[in-house]
């Protein structure tokens, strides 16, 4: 065989080689695959691993990702609420391919799938919002806010018609920013401070009116202390005075003229102090007493 024969020969192993190898493929773990023949797809969607197709031109490989993927709004949409208040909110969405065949006839591509999300989730934000007052939104009393309600409904209204139309299972759907419109701003942000003015006030009522009920059964309580004290002052005194009685009287029955000295004296030492000059007559009984020490 002339040389330019083996050469010839060499290459058209080497082209066949690698025709042949193009009828191996290989899904990576993050991918499903499905082949069209002829442009035409095929109905077996191929999981992750190696693969056989038919070589070049034949069969052909779409890839699909298979992961969670996120779809962030670029700008916030304005939506009216039930009371007729116009809100800027701005959502994101999670959301995979379900259904690789219907994908690739719908959207083809992620771009093409985001761009009917966008559609989709604006026009059930867009509903679920209208059935909700501000007040779901922003309350100064956290617990009547209902974003979680809120998100939830707006899931379920976006993954039936995703699901059916376009192929994609959207996993949850999350309003991620609220704000007012420039021109409704001032006058929300007023009526905001106000609603919280008018709080503060009834808690300060309130705090006022607790205070008041404490401070009367606080004096409730110490007059009915105060009465019990000076009851048991009272029984204690008149006992004390009862055995001084006894005392005093025992006293006398046992030395009369004693007693009235004692007597005497405890009465002038309660008149009399250092400051206290006293002019006595020269017969008068204290000039006898405290000159002879004795009545």
């Amino acid at each position: 065989m002339k040389r330019w024969q083996k050469l010839t020969f060499l290459l058209l192993l080497l082209i066949a080689l690698v025709w042949l190898s193009t009828a191996i493929f290989i899904v990576q773990a993050t991918e499903t695959a499905i082949l069209t023949r002829f442009s035409r797809p095929l109905p077996t969607v191929f999981q992750p691993g190696p693969h056989f197709k038919l070589p070049w031109p034949v069969d052909s490989v779409i890839r699909f990702d298979q992961r969670l993927l996120v779809f962030n709004f670029n700008s916030a949409t304005e939506f009216l609420t039930q009371d007729k208040k116009n809100i800027l909110i701005n959502s994101f969405a999670v959301w995979k391919i379900d259904d690789q065949h219907k994908f690739l006839a719908t959207v083809r591509n992620r771009q093409g799938a985001e761009a009917r999300l966008l559609d989709i989730i604006t026009a059930a934000v867009g509903e679920v919002v209208g059935k909700y007052a501000l007040t779901a939104f922003i309350n100064p009393a956290g617990e009547q806010v209902r974003l979680a309600e809120i998100n939830q409904q707006i899931t379920d209204a976006c993954t039936g018609v995703a699901r059916e139309n376009y192929g994609l299972n959207i996993i949850d759907v999350r309003i991620n920013s609220f704000n007012f419109p420039p021109q409704n701003r001032a006058s929300v942000i007023k009526r905001m401070q106000a609603e919280r003015d008018r709080i503060a006030t009834q808690y300060r009522a309130e705090g006022d009116e607790e205070a008041l009920k404490i401070q009367a059964s606080t004096e409730l309580e110490t007059r009915k202390i105060l009465a019990e004290a000076n009851r048991e002052a009272e029984i204690i005194r008149g006992r004390g005075e009862a055995e001084a009685i006894k005392i005093y009287g025992a006293a006398y029955r046992a030395d009369p003229e004693f007693y009235r000295f004692l007597r005497t004296l405890e009465a002038y030492n309660k008149i009399i102090d250092p400051n206290t000059t006293i002019i006595l007559r020269s017969d008068s009984e204290l000039w006898k007493m405290i000159d002879r020490g004795a009545p």
